[in-house]
Parts: structure tokens; sequence; C-alpha cells
């Protein structure tokens, strides 16, 4: 094992977020309160995606068999795997998904400290510094790989998120550094989720909850003295193929992740957020047609999506669906079935025409989107943008996404109006109930 590895323990266990710039600590922030509103969106409005709560009585013996799947560890997999569901988590520049299973797994292992500190700036403290431990390694493991693309090898969420939450709930439970390469190294031989099956696929939401859940597992299990293999080239090799992963880049020196975070605005696929985003200029305007130009990240052409999933993955509904619509979640939202666009959004779809370049840079640092919209002859919209320039949110934006769902205003209050626990706490309850806060008559939990 080579000294860089147990740097990288070190790293997870002496993680502190009051030791981080400003700017990484406002990012941060903003990221792990997004988080929580995805899984807010996930359990209100995707529950379709994994219907087997254990709360809700089935009938078939196979839909109650299901129904057990996710519940332990806090139910740790269902959050994820509907919080996944509502395309809406920050992502880390790889791109990979991480922040989300590090949130997850921060705020469920805080209650397992011998004393843990229910302040809220002690409480925030202590799961901010877990969350930026597991993005951080998880970032550097991302970083690791060159040549690959998404859809190539394994689903992100089911690596660098069972990564992301291994070292977040090492770092949650004080583990010792070399404590904390053995939750990294069971977390890797957790991994799974095949890259060909993405976001744009039911079981790839399964992904996002089985990533979190073996990740809490490692961390778990490490706590309790197991270890796997450290020897993460090989273990890179394994899931991305030969030439693909260089361990000795998990060693680079200083902080990185936190500050270089992308945030989606809206919920569909990362690239498609900047797509979206311009195009809600071009709304007032009428476009009547649309050029996208992407990086080559192929399961985004899909002109027909039959089903939602693949609409919020799809350029051509994505930009249909900007240009057309005032944008909030329900703006790319609709029942369980055949995707039902809009008339309007239905009249421009044939009329989006996607071109992507192979030799473009995938990941989100360099990645640039361009937009061009007519109508008529007339060219009405003309946008070039990087992805890294899709910056944090807070309330505001969180209160257009809610539109007018949230009609007591429970939910924008407990994710941002108190500590991260809060937030947490109120939405594991929603899993519990199988139903949002206004219908079961409850108010924001305190911690």
């Amino acid at each position: 094992m080579s000294d860089g590895f147990i740097e990288l323990g070190s790293m997870i266990a002496s993680a502190d977020i009051n030791a981080g710039s400003p700017r990484a600590r406002e990012t941060l922030d903003q990221a792990i309160r997004a988080s929580l509103l995805c899984v807010l969106f996930g359990v209100e409005r995707e529950s379709w995606v994994w219907p087997f709560s254990a709360s809700v009585q089935r009938d078939q013996p196979a839909s109650r068999m299901l129904a057990g799947l996710f519940e332990p560890l806090g139910g740790i997999g269902y959050l994820g795997t509907l919080a996944g569901a509502s395309d809406l988590d920050p992502m880390d520049p790889g791109p990979s998904h991480t922040v989300l299973p590090a949130t997850l797994a921060a705020c469920i292992t805080h209650g397992l400290q011998a004393d843990p500190d229910t302040s809220t700036a002690g409480s925030d403290r202590a799961v901010a510094s877990a969350v930026l431990a597991g993005i951080e390694i998880a970032w550097r493991f991302r970083s690791a790989l060159t040549g690959t693309r998404p859809g190539v090898g394994f689903h992100s969420p089911g690596v660098f998120g069972a990564l992301a939450a291994a070292g977040s709930g090492a770092r949650m439970l004080g583990l010792t550094p070399d404590q904390c390469v053995n939750a990294l190294a069971i977390a890797l031989t957790r991994a799974s989720g095949l890259g060909i099956n993405s976001a744009a696929s039911m079981i790839g939401m399964t992904h996002f909850g089985w990533g979190a859940f073996h990740g809490l597992e490692a961390a778990l299990l490490a706590s309790q003295g197991w270890s796997a293999s450290r020897d993460f080239q090989r273990a890179l090799t394994t899931l991305f193929g030969e030439g693909r992963a260089d361990a000795q880049k998990l060693s680079i020196s200083g902080s990185k992740a936190a500050e270089t975070l992308v945030f989606k605005r809206y919920p569909c696929n990362i690239y498609l957020n900047l797509v979206a985003t311009m195009l809600e200029g071009a709304k007032d305007g009428g476009a009547d047609r649309i050029d996208v130009t992407l990086p080559w990240v192929p399961h985004l052409d899909c002109a027909n999506p039959r089903d939602l999933r693949e609409a919020r993955n799809s350029a051509q509904a994505v930009a249909a669906i900007a240009a057309a619509s005032d944008l909030s979640y329900s703006a790319f939202s609709g029942p369980p079935g055949p995707w039902r666009p809009t008339a309007a959004v239905a009249r421009l779809l044939p009329n989006v025409h996607l071109k992507m370049d192979k030799d473009a840079p995938t990941g989100l640092q360099n990645a640039r989107v361009g937009v061009r919209a007519w109508k008529g002859q007339t060219l009405v919209l003309e946008s070039e943008g990087a992805m890294r320039d899709i910056h944090g949110w807070g309330v505001e934006h969180a209160q257009k996404l809610m539109g007018a769902d949230d009609i007591h205003g429970y939910g924008l209050l407990a994710l941002y109006g108190g500590a991260y626990l809060q937030g947490f706490h109120y939405v594991d309850k929603i899993r519990r109930t199988s139903g949002s806060m206004a219908r079961i008559g409850g108010a924001p939990p305190t911690t």
C-alpha cells in the first residue's frame, strides 16, 4: 500500500468545513440543502420510480418482498433512489453524483456518535465536514480515470456515489485513517450499476440507492474492523478498463471538490440544464426551431422519449420544454407511463435539432453547450456557455422549483430555515409516512 492511500484516510479523518474557503463553505451549504430538496421532491413526487415502500400495504408476495429491500440502514437506499429520480442533485466536475449520497450518509450516521453535538452550529459543522470528506475523496477517484466518458464502465452513483457515502460515513463515525482507507476499499468491492443503464432508465435510479447504501455499509463495516484489497489501480481498471485509470492521481495535494461543484437548476440531465437555462430567454420570443450543440453523450440524443425518464434525459425534449413552458419542477414532471408533453412542447419537439461533437470534452470544468433559436427566419437567440458556470442557488430558486405545491411552506422552512438535520428529519418523516407533510398535517420537526 502506498503512503498516498494512507494520506487519503488522513484527509477523510481530518476533514473540517471550517478550514475551507468562504466560497467552499457557501457552495457546500447550497449543495447540501439542494440535496435535501432532491429527497423531498423524490419522496413526494417520484415514488412511482420505486413504489415498494414498507409503509404501503402490498397484496402480491413479490411486492411485499421488494418493499423491505431498501429499508435497512435508515432507509438510505430508498431515499437515494427517489432523490436520484428527482434529477436535481449537484455534481462534482467529473462528472459524478457525489453530494447526495454523502449528505444522506452524514445525516444518518450523525445519530450513531457516542455524544453527538445536536446544536445547529455543531451539527451543521459535523454534517458539512463529513460531506466535504465524501465528495473530496470521490472526486479524486473520478479524476484518476483517464479518457472515460459518461456511459462507459459503471454508472457514477454506483461507484463514486458509494465512495462519497463511505468517506462521509467514515468521517462522521470518527474512524482512524487506516479504517477510512478500509471503508473506501470495501466501497469499491461493492461498486455496481452499468453505465449503459444511465439515469435515463428506471433501473438507473436504483444505482443512486445502492451506491448510498453500499457506501454507508462500507463505513460501518470498516468501523467493525473489516477490510478489503487496497489495490485501487486494479480496482479502477477492473471497473473501467485497461489504460483508463491512474491511481497515482489519488494523491494530488489540496482540496478541490467543494469549490468546483456544478448545480442543476431544473430536474433534467446536467448537460441539458445549461440548455434549459439558455432557452428560458427564448420563451417570450416564440421560437419555432432550435439547434442544440453538445459534447458526445449519446444517451441524450432521444428525439421521441417514451416516458418521463427519457424526456428528462433527451436534449430534444428538454429544449422544447424550456422554450415552451414556465420552468419549474412541474414543467418536467408528469404521470407514470408514456410521456405526455403539452401541446406547445409537442409542436416544437420535431423542430429541435441536435449536434454532438465527439472531440469535445465531457468533464464539467471544460464542457461547453451551444443553443440557437429561430422564429421563422429570424434568429431570436444565440448563446454558448460553459457547464462550470452553473453555480449554486438558495431558497429563492427552491421556491421557484416548488411553485404552489408547498402550500404551507413547511418544506422550504425545514430545508432552508434551520439545521441540515432538521431538513433531513423532515423528509425522512415523509418517507416513513408515505405522504407529504401538508397531507398528514405535520409541521417541520425539530432536532
